[in-house]
């Protein structure tokens, strides 16, 4: 096991995880010309396409520990890796044995913009770290205070009106933000992501996630 992974798993928050099998869920983001640009990397807790979340944290840290297993490398290649945070990971020292010119912070919906919060991710975008906000339905006051420090707006087209997301388009790329449509499911929207002016796409139209496994030693 490497450096990496042993500080890693020494943590307590890391003291859930499976002791022989583990899993990684992979699903990829394409560019507008259908070009692999990133992979996200999801919690599972089985060799099944879903995933069983009860604790954000713990299912991060397993996240960020089973590709330190694994190898980051033999993850994601050459690409990008998207993975989910919470406030409790981002203010923990977790967070920098992630190698910021690999990663992609995705901040949860769930997370309050607080004052400490804000500053903190201040904090490591000035590091060198880059940011994505998750899960994007709406331009919430939260989105408002995070959206200076955020590059990349990932926004959940699945059940949005076509009105409201064209007008959450306009209003994230008058910002200067890149857009990225998740939960793409048809041909259909992925063309309508098009004609709106999307740069990155997810979701099950192009592929489901896949699973990969290894066993600790």
């Amino acid at each position: 096991m490497s450096n990496q992974a042993q500080l890693i798993s020494s943590d307590t928050a890391y003291q859930s995880l499976p002791i022989h099998d583990f899993f990684l869920g992979r699903q990829p983001i394409l560019s507008r010309d259908n070009q692999l640009v990133a992979y996200e990397l999801l919690f599972r807790d089985a060799d099944t396409g879903t995933a069983n979340v009860t604790d954000n944290v713990a299912a991060t840290a397993s996240v960020i520990a089973h590709t330190a297993q694994l190898g980051l490398s033999n993850v994601i290649g050459s690409q990008l890796g998207f993975i989910n945070v919470d406030a409790d990971l981002l203010n923990s020292d977790v967070i920098h044995f992630l190698p910021k010119n690999k990663v992609v912070l995705e901040i949860l919906e769930t997370v309050l913009a607080t004052k400490s919060l804000l500053a903190r991710v201040e904090e490591l975008a000035e590091a060198g770290y880059r940011f994505a906000l998750d899960d994007v339905v709406e331009y919430s006051d939260a989105v408002q205070k995070l959206l200076p420090l955020i590059p990349v707006v990932k926004v959940d087209i699945s059940n949005m009106e076509d009105e409201h997301l064209s007008r959450l388009t306009r209003l994230f790329k008058t910002s200067g933000k890149t857009l990225l449509a998740e939960k793409v499911e048809t041909l259909e929207q992925f063309e309508r992501c098009m004609q709106l002016g999307f740069d990155y796409f997810q979701g099950y139209y192009f592929a489901r996630p896949t699973v990969l496994t290894g066993k600790k030693a």
